[in-house]
């Protein structure tokens, strides 16, 4: 039986080296052809049909004959039959194993080159586009600061029009008409001023595409593991846990303040600042992010 193992193995290794001949005898050749109608990228010099030989098929309708029978073991006789049928299923089962390891070694060895020589190409395309971005990114954020600026200051002269005018009020109401009346012309003008303010554009090229959201940083993960358990995903074969970074980030940019985080029980994780998005769950750290990409 040991035999017929050995005779599926080398059957379809053989009849992988008679159908591949270019990947066992001369070699995986690669190409690289720049051409902007075609695949940068190209395989040449490789074919290869996989199949299963008549021998193997053969032996495996022998493990099978003698298995087929074995209906019920109730006695020594009954049993060495089953043992021995069950011997002759292993036996095909690890020749057939054997053969597909070695027959898809090389062709894990061809993906393990292509990815190579793709990385390899790509290296300084990458270095660059890193640099670009990087750079587009920061004039990004420079533009969104100074509109936020810009709407901060228009926001706190919006406020102090609206105190000018309570206290024309008040002014009004102890019979002082005068100090009424310059109090709110002085938040007429305030209103009007804004009103005319001229809010910064976002100077973005065409077929620039920029986005906004929330991301984070865990600075403290025993922290936030025991505030937010939900947020991790647990790996049995090696015991370890791994933040869901999709699911935070989709908490954090749920629209109008509907995720887990901006609904909790405890002020200290609510926003510090006027941007009540910016929350401070614990063992978190929540800054906005900007992405650019180029369509």
């Amino acid at each position: 039986m040991v035999e017929a193992a050995e005779s599926i193995a080398a059957c379809a290794v053989s009849n992988a080296i008679q159908s591949t001949p270019h990947l066992f005898e001369a070699g995986i050749k690669l190409s690289l052809a720049i051409d902007m109608d075609a695949q940068p990228l190209v395989l040449k010099d490789f074919s290869g049909v996989p199949e299963i030989t008549p021998d193997a098929y053969a032996i495996r309708k022998d493990a099978l004959d003698a298995a087929r029978p074995v209906a019920k073991v109730t006695t020594p006789e009954e049993q060495e039959v089953a043992v021995a049928a069950l011997r002759k299923l292993k036996e095909v089962r690890q020749g057939m194993e054997a053969s597909r390891k070695a027959v898809k070694a090389p062709v894990l060895e061809l993906g393990r080159k292509i990815d190579a020589i793709a990385h390899d190409f790509l290296t300084e395309c990458d270095k660059q586009e890193g640099r670009l971005q990087g750079m587009i990114n920061h004039y990004q954020r420079k533009q969104l600061s100074v509109r936020s600026e810009q709407e901060d200051a228009i926001k706190s002269k919006l406020e102090q029009a609206q105190e000018l005018r309570r206290q024309a009020g008040e002014a009004w109401s102890a019979g002082n008409s005068e100090e009424g009346n310059r109090l709110d012309q002085a938040a007429f003008d305030l209103e009007m001023e804004m009103e005319i303010a001229i809010m910064p554009g976002i100077d973005k090229p065409k077929g620039l595409t920029v986005r906004q959201s929330l991301n984070f940083r865990v600075t403290d993960p025993i922290l936030f593991i025991q505030a937010y358990p939900q947020m991790w995903k647990s790996y049995d074969d090696n015991e370890t846990l791994k933040v869901d970074r999709m699911r935070v980030r989709e908490e954090l940019n749920k629209p109008n303040g509907s995720g887990i985080f901006h609904k909790t029980k405890f002020p200290e994780e609510l926003s510090a600042s006027d941007d009540t998005r910016l929350v401070r769950p614990a063992g978190l750290n929540v800054f906005e992010d900007i992405k650019s990409h180029v369509r």
